[in-house]
């Protein structure tokens, strides 16, 4: 695999302590060509689903080559392993506490290691900065090819979390709210090809929704669903947040029918 030098992270440090500049720091000493893209440092506090969902909806539209250093790792310092992944040509570089199931479940054949401390040189000198002392210097000498994915250590089964996935059947789809975005959006996990055709209502908290395509369809202040960026169903209240306005955050249930001809 021919690496892109690029390396994108995702965190649940924010931006107000000098964590995620530190992480940047040692990468680029050890490789002062890489390039660093932010994919997010606002996950809540050790909110591994969340994190795993953004790099899974998300490293698709990088290069081939890329390197994925995700840490949200509630369990830093304890007996979880450190991994990587290689998975449809990419890298992933983060904690064996099921951050990378959304990605290694939809993948074609992936490969997961255990990074190998001891021969890789790496002894962490702190037991609660493992994103530092062990992540950042293997995501950097993989995005640069100084040490090959095969020399990182030993084939290992990692852990995946239960799923709660979409449902559906002849008369009607069930998903839930998989996270709100920054305007108060509702993003769900219900696959957008699986909307029927026609017309359909969505149904979340006390509110039945009509669909459109686009947010400039809704008529001022009213919800709807639409197709999101993800490719799944969305929940938004034009000029304004959903979430808000119908009282209903991360995990509700949303629930799609067609309407019946001549309702």
């Amino acid at each position: 695999m021919k690496r892109s030098g690029i390396v994108t992270l995702t965190t649940d440090f924010g931006t107000q302590d000098p964590f995620v500049g530190i992480v940047k720091g040692v990468m680029l000493r050890e490789a002062p060509e890489l390039q660093l893209i932010d994919l997010s440092h606002a996950i809540p506090a050790q909110d591994v689903a969340l994190a795993g969902l953004f790099l899974a909806r998300s490293y698709g539209w990088f290069s081939s080559g890329t390197v994925h250093l995700c840490v949200v790792d509630p369990g830093v310092g304890s007996a979880r392993e450190p991994l990587v992944a290689e998975a449809d040509g990419h890298l992933f570089v983060a904690p064996d506490n099921g951050v990378l199931t959304q990605v290694l479940v939809n993948a074609r054949a992936p490969t997961v290691r255990r990074i190998d401390l001891a021969r890789l040189g790496l002894d962490p000198p702190s037991r609660t900065f493992h994103a530092r002392d062990v992540f950042a210097p293997v995501a950097a000498w993989l995005a640069t090819g100084l040490r090959p994915f095969s020399g990182l250590g030993p084939l290992h089964a990692p852990m995946m979390n239960a799923e709660d996935p979409p449902l559906r059947d002849t008369t009607e789809l069930r998903g839930r709210v998989m996270f709100v975005d920054h305007f108060g959006n509702l993003v769900t996990n219900l696959p957008a090809e699986w909307l029927p055709p026609g017309e359909v209502r969505v149904f979340i908290g006390d509110s039945s929704l009509r669909v459109v395509g686009t947010y400039a369809e809704a008529r001022p202040g009213e919800c709807v669903g639409l197709v999101s960026s993800f490719d799944t169903l969305e929940v938004a209240l034009r000029d304004g947040s959903a979430a808000s306005r119908l009282a209903v955050t991360r995990g509700a249930a949303v629930r799609v029918a067609r309407v019946a001809e001549g309702a």
